[in-house]
């Protein structure tokens, strides 16, 4: 749902607050009570069919019609995980009372070698970045890279400066020290959960396959600045 309303570089160029803030009213109001008004339905599925990266079919539509029909309920506690939200951090944070957000960053370098260039594609104008068709492999590394920098640098900073909570999640500690990593984050929630809840949180971090991927490239195409960046995060290089 957030990627359908708000995955759309053309509407975040051209939004005010208004129009934000009446995207992530239609938003929490699905979210919080698994309900929608027609009202509602009417805006988010023009939302949906105006956005070019927008997946839509048939069992969406019907899906969200249907919601016009459930009844509300009321839920105290709840999230989602979608990238694009960092782009929106401080409207979020300022839309939205209590907020916990988590920011998991992966390896710089892993991504800079990664085929799913999306990310840089619908956001690098942001940072004068730019994916061209005469452009090397070697020179989109060096592009997704940088990408991966000064994004990361930008929700950091955002995060100081957040009415809500902010913490910084390193995707490989994660998936290498999962018992700390999610006590970690259960407290930074404020979540009281079971001790099988838990166990069973513990069981679902799994090393992806492609973490540790640069080791195969040559590094020598970055920057030592860039290369630094990366060891402050955390990561080996």
């Amino acid at each position: 749902l957030f990627t359908r309303l708000f995955k759309n570089p053309s509407f975040y160029n051209g939004a005010g607050k208004e129009e934000i803030q009446e995207r992530l009213a239609i938003f929490e109001e699905y979210m919080r009570t698994d309900h929608l008004s027609p009202k509602s339905v009417k805006r988010l599925l023009k939302a949906a069919f105006d956005n070019p990266l927008a997946r839509n079919s048939f069992t969406f539509n019907i899906r969200i019609l249907y919601k016009t029909l459930s009844k509300p309920c009321n839920r105290q506690t709840w999230g989602w995980k979608e990238p694009n939200t960092q782009i929106y951090l401080q409207e979020i944070d300022g839309f939205f009372d209590n907020l916990k957000y988590l920011q998991v960053i992966r390896h710089g370098l892993d991504m800079a070698f990664s085929s799913n260039r999306k990310q840089l594609a619908n956001w690098g104008y942001r940072y004068g970045i730019h994916i061209d068709e005469a452009a090397t492999e070697q020179e989109i590394a060096y592009r997704q890279l940088e990408y991966w920098i000064q994004s990361t640098r930008e929700v950091i900073e955002k995060g100081k400066h957040l009415r809500g909570d902010f913490l910084l999640v390193n995707h490989g500690e994660f998936c290498a020290q999962p018992e700390a990593q999610i006590d970690r984050m259960l407290n930074f929630i404020g979540a009281d959960v079971s001790p099988e809840k838990r166990k069973a949180l513990y069981d679902i971090p799994r090393t992806p396959r492609s973490a540790g991927r640069y080791r195969h490239h040559d590094l020598g195409i970055f920057d030592r600045s860039q290369l630094d960046f990366v060891r402050e995060m955390g990561f080996d290089v």
